[in-house]
């Protein structure tokens, strides 16, 4: 899951190592803020690892947790395609076709906003909504999930 987010597809340039090790990095780095207060089973990595959502409030809020630090989520646990952007910058620098198909997925998906949730601004069930749609979406614009 900390690295899940990566491209390689014809419709996106395929990332070169710098890039995969760029990306990488970012969802180690924050994944490990993550973990400490979200608590992940080796069972849950492996589900992640299969882009599927692991029952349990602590997936989720890992989820959550990961979302805000990289940006896709906002602080009151919006899907934010801005904040997506700013975060892909880190990886596609100046490539501005490859940061609008990560604009475009994650605007897809902003209909998980509209969704209503328990928790509020917490965003861990709105982070699990969050992950579906982009595992679902994100082939049909060429992200490939999978490391």
């Amino acid at each position: 899951m900390y690295s899940s987010f990566i491209t390689n597809h014809r419709s996106f340039q395929a990332l070169s190592t710098i890039q995969k090790t760029l990306v990488q990095a970012q969802f180690l780095s924050k994944g490990l803020i993550c973990v400490k207060n979200n608590p992940l089973t080796l069972e849950d990595i492996n589900t992640f690892k299969m882009l599927k959502m692991p029952e349990g409030d602590h997936a989720k809020c890992f989820a959550a947790c990961l979302f805000k630090n990289i940006g896709i989520l906002d602080d009151m646990g919006k899907l934010t395609s801005s904040g997506a952007r700013q975060s892909a910058k880190q990886v596609f620098a100046n490539d501005e076709s490859s940061l609008s198909k990560v604009e475009n997925i994650v605007q897809e998906c902003a209909k998980v906003n509209d969704e209503e949730v328990k928790d509020g601004d917490k965003g861990c069930e709105r982070a699990a909504l969050a992950f579906a749609c982009l595992t679902q979406v994100g082939p049909k614009y060429g992200l490939d999930l999978q490391f």
